[in-house]
C-alpha cells in the first residue's frame, strides 16, 4: 500500500475550495462578492468541488507501487513525480485565492476602489453630449449609461419585472414632482434622469449613498455614490449624483448619507451632469445590501 502525498494535497485543495465557498454563504459574506442571482450557482460549485474531493480521495492510496505507466504517454502525472518549479508555480496560483478567501475578510467596495476604477470619470463618460451641443439644440441628452445591453439579474427582494411594468415606471417618472430613489427603482430612475436631464430640472429628489470626492471638486461638492454590480464586484461600476451643499467639506469619504434636494444641471469636464442641490441631509448606517443590481425584465408580447 502506497500513500500518494501529492494526490492527498490535491484533495485538500478541492476540499478547501468547497469549504471556502460554503463558509461565505454561512457568514453571509457571499453577498459582498457576487450578484444574489448567482448564489445558487456558487452553491453548486461548492458541491462540485466536494464531489471532486471525494473522487480525489480514492487516488490517495494505491495497492501497488508502479514504476511506470505502460498504457499512457510518458508525460502523464499520477501524482508521484517529483516537485518541479512548474508544479510549485501552479500550486501557488491555486493556493493564493484559498488563503485570501480564508484569511482576508470580504469588504464592501468603497471610495478607494471607486478611485481606482476612475471615480467621477465613470459618471462623465456616461454623458457623450458636450455642453455646446445642449445649448445649441436645447434638447434632452440621450445616451446610455452602459455600453452594453442590460444583463438580466436579480434585484434583491424583486426577482422580476414585466416589460410593461418597467415602461410604466419610466413613464410615471416624468410626471413625478418628487423622486424617491428606492433600491427597486434606483437604476431605472438613474437612467432616465441622466438621459433626459432637462425634463427633471427643478424636481425634488431623495436618495442615499456613500460619499465620494475628487480633487477637482469644489469644497461644497461630492458625489452621493452607489456601486452597480452586474455579476460580481469585478465588474462593479459607480453610479451616483454630483451634489452640492455647504457641509460637504466636513464629510469624510465612505460616509453614508441620505439627502433631499433639487435636481439641476452643471458642466463637469466638458459633459453635462445632473447635480443635486442638497437642502436636507443626515448620516445613516451602511445598508445591509449596499450594492445595486440590474432588474430582470421579462419581455411580453
Amino acid at each position: 500500500m502506497k500513500f500518494r502525498y501529492q494526490q492527498a494535497f490535491r484533495a485538500c485543495i478541492l476540499l478547501a475550495f468547497s469549504a471556502m465557498i460554503f463558509s461565505l454563504h454561512w457568514t453571509g459574506d457571499i453577498k459582498k462578492l457576487i450578484n444574489p442571482k448567482y448564489n445558487h450557482l456558487s452553491i453548486v460549485a461548492a458541491m462540485l468541488f466536494f464531489i471532486l474531493f471525494l473522487v480525489q480521495v480514492t487516488r490517495i492510496l494505491s495497492l501497488k507501487k508502479e514504476s511506470h505507466c505502460q498504457h499512457c504517454c510518458s508525460s502523464h502525472d499520477h501524482g508521484d513525480s517529483a516537485f518541479t518549479t512548474k508544479k510549485y508555480f501552479s500550486y501557488t496560483i491555486i493556493i493564493i485565492p484559498i488563503l485570501t478567501g480564508f484569511l482576508m475578510p470580504a469588504q464592501i467596495l468603497g471610495s478607494t476602489i471607486a478611485d481606482k476604477k476612475g471615480g467621477v470619470m465613470m459618471l462623465t463618460n456616461q454623458q457623450q453630449m458636450k455642453i455646446e451641443d445642449y445649448v445649441t439644440s436645447n434638447q434632452p441628452i440621450v445616451d446610455n449609461i452602459y455600453d452594453h445591453e442590460p444583463d438580466p439579474a436579480l434585484l434583491d427582494g424583486r426577482k422580476e419585472m414585466k416589460e410593461n411594468e418597467y415602461e410604466l415606471l419610466r413613464t410615471e417618472l416624468s410626471k413625478k414632482e418628487k423622486i424617491t430613489m428606492t433600491e427597486e427603482d434606483y437604476i431605472i430612475y438613474y437612467d432616465e434622469i441622466n438621459n433626459n436631464i432637462a425634463q427633471h430640472i427643478g424636481k425634488r429628489i431623495q436618495l442615499n449613498g456613500f460619499v465620494l470626492k475628487e480633487k477637482e471638486f469644489a469644497e461644497d461638492q461630492l458625489v452621493i455614490s452607489r456601486f452597480f454590480v452586474t455579476h460580481c464586484i469585478a465588474d462593479a461600476n459607480i453610479v451616483g449624483f454630483l451634489s452640492e451643499f455647504p457641509e460637504a467639506a466636513s464629510l469624510d469619504e465612505d460616509t453614508w448619507i441620505e439627502a433631499m434636494g433639487t435636481i439641476d444641471v452643471t458642466e463637469f469636464d466638458g459633459a453635462l451632469l445632473p447635480v443635486i442641490k442638497i437642502e436636507q441631509w443626515v448620516k445613516i448606517q451602511e445598508p445591509e445590501t449596499p450594492y445595486l443590481y440590474p432588474i430582470d425584465v421579462w419581455i411580453t408580447s
